[in-house]
């Protein structure tokens, strides 16, 4: 048997087992559930979100097997959001307790090792890949065996401390780390300005700032393999405790401005408790009782002493150390100082929830740069129930937009509604509406273990209504072998890859094979974007040896999936000597 077919039998045999497996211990089938009553014979809401968290995870496994890395980035999305909803049950029993931190594990290891290439070099899956291999580089050298010297003490900053181990991490960032630790210095430069007076005026160390970096690069989009979010890495309880919401609209983790004043909060609080910088910020990396427990257990308050804290946070303290002695020269390390491009915005208050594309299409200004400006929003608009939501702009736009929000007509609901007959569940009602289970369960506050009953009348989160309408006669699309839906839908003008999984209701399965008809509505627009076009020049590009399709698209600033059209190359790999055909305006 080919080596490719045992692979697929392989993901087979594993989506059975992890999605399924959960299942196992119950009377009935999956399928018998989806057609039962729901009254007293429902699956528990645990139940439904780590079946469907272990369902997203599989597909994100086939998806990286086909190499199509926006599945596996939706498919990894859905499936860390299915896991923040199971985080926050307080009821769990033991054995559910277990089934989940097992399915945990497992995924964390995954996100360090196969889905690290997910975010790109500055993001947090490759962050925590290098805290990683930094456990090995660095830990030769032993705690309490590394001469410290002091590099500066002033009165109201961090101490400055150099040793063999912060020596060893300034080595690595210089050399195997240097582009990214280049793009975090950028980003640092974009957000100091906001950043600093928080930390100021809450009597930090200005050194403080410096934290983020080790954190999460400053992306404030950032998620860790340990579910934390943000440029400053809260876990969900411990944002709850400093103000931070998280809900299925918002994640205020992730806003820059307020996740600093947490970070500020939380980290004031630590340095009243413990009277030490150290002993502080070795608490917000791994707690307050394990530095409570170490400090007992070896009854010294030296953070450099303390043999018996966990190895990242022994290296924690080093590592922030090394990234604070680089950026205060970073030329003398060879490195660009960072850009001065701060983070500079508008403020628009919005009364009643807008699509962002609305704004979008109405104004100068992309949906992507909207979001880019309101980090916090996880969803395609703005929240239902908050009567003065406040939106970020890029600065000198904010005039724009409220004229244009002003002229807006009312739109359409944000959710529709549905009333619960007998014999449907949640499964089913996800399916029915090309939405997720912990969607439904977000957007009505379901918490109790038997979720909903005949009657119920459910609000359904509205977006695939708002932009997968059907209308016009339906253009048919025969999938070629190698072909994705990402493929696809960049083939066709204004298809998304939401729209595509909307019309041919992919969402329960949605990896296509070949010879498989999709439809596409396009209202007439039938050409696909990257055909070959007449008036364009056409460059012939010779493959070298280790270059990617990807690689090549970019250098001619083209997009990817007009190359694969232009060549018809829907497989993935290419090779040295072969002619590629770029077509540039002439």
């Amino acid at each position: 048997m080919k080596k490719h077919n045992i692979a697929i039998i392989c993901l087979i045999l594993v989506s059975f087992s992890l999605t399924f497996g959960l299942n196992l211990k119950k009377k009935t089938t999956a399928d018998q559930n989806s057609d039962q009553t729901i009254l007293g014979e429902s699956p528990s809401i645990f139940d439904l979100l780590l079946t469907e968290s272990k369902r997203y995870y599989v597909e994100a496994l086939v998806a990286d097997y086909h190499k199509d890395t926006s599945e596996v980035k939706f498919a990894l999305d859905k499936t860390l959001e299915n896991i923040s909803e199971i985080s926050e049950i307080d009821s769990l029993t033991i054995l559910q307790k277990d089934d989940y931190n097992r399915f945990c594990d497992k995924l964390n290891h995954d996100f360090r090792t196969k889905f690290s290439y997910i975010n790109g070099d500055s993001g947090t899956y490759s962050i925590a890949s290098i805290q990683d291999e930094l456990k090995t580089y660095i830990d030769t050298v032993a705690v309490g065996n590394d001469d410290l010297i002091v590099v500066e003490d002033r009165p109201g900053h961090l101490p400055l401390v150099k040793s063999d181990k912060i020596e060893k991490i300034i080595n690595y960032f210089q050399g195997r780390l240097h582009n990214n630790f280049q793009q975090w210095l950028n980003n640092s430069g974009r957000y100091k300005e906001l950043m600093m007076p928080i930390i100021k005026k809450y009597g930090l160390p200005e050194e403080i700032f410096y934290l983020a970096m080790i954190e999460s690069g400053f992306k404030p989009t950032a998620y860790s393999y340990a579910h934390a979010a943000g440029t400053w890495q809260f876990i969900a309880s411990t944002g709850a405790m400093y103000g931070l919401d998280r809900n299925w609209w918002v994640d205020e983790r992730r806003d820059p401005v307020k996740s600093t004043i947490a970070a500020a909060r939380h980290l004031k609080d630590l340095h009243d408790y413990f009277n030490d910088w150290f002993l502080a910020l070795a608490a917000y990396n791994c707690g307050k009782l394990n530095v409570l427990r170490a400090i007992r257990r070896e009854r010294t308050r030296d953070y450099w002493q303390l043999r018996t804290l966990p190895r990242q946070t022994r290296n924690y303290i080093p590592k922030m150390m090394a990234a604070i002695i680089i950026a205060k020269s970073p030329e003398k390390y060879g490195f660009q100082p960072p850009k001065n491009d701060p983070w500079k915005f508008d403020t628009v208050k919005i009364t009643r929830s807008i699509n962002l594309e609305t704004i979008a299409r109405r104004t100068s200004l992309s949906s992507k740069v909207i979001k880019e400006y309101n980090p916090e929003l996880r969803r395609w608009a703005t929240p239902p129930d908050v009567n003065n939501y406040v939106l970020r702009v890029p600065q000198g736009k904010g005039k724009e937009v409220r004229e244009i929000i002003k002229k807006l007509p009312t739109e359409k609901r944000t959710f529709v509604f549905h009333r619960v007959r007998r014999g449907e569940n949640l499964s089913y009602i996800a399916r029915k509406y090309h939405t997720s289970i912990s969607a439904i369960l977000a957007a009505n506050n379901i918490r109790n273990s038997y979720l909903i009953y005949p009657g119920d009348r459910l609000k359904i989160p509205q977006e695939n209504y708002t932009y997968a309408t059907k209308s016009g006669e339906a253009t048919i699309h025969r999938v070629s072998k190698g072909e994705t839906l990402y493929d696809i839908a960049q083939m066709y003008p204004g298809v998304t890859l939401r729209k595509l999984r909307s019309w041919n209701n992919l969402y329960g399965t949605r990896f296509i094979y070949p010879g498989q008809k999709l439809k596409l509505y396009l209202n007439g627009k039938k050409t696909a974007t990257a055909s070959k076009p007449d008036d364009k020049e056409r460059l012939v590009h010779i493959v070298k040896k280790g270059e990617t399709l990807s690689e090549i698209a970019e250098s001619y600033h083209v997009g990817l999936s007009k190359v694969r059209r232009w060549n018809n190359i829907y497989g993935r790999f290419i090779k040295p000597g072969q002619k590629i055909y770029i077509y540039k305006e002439g």
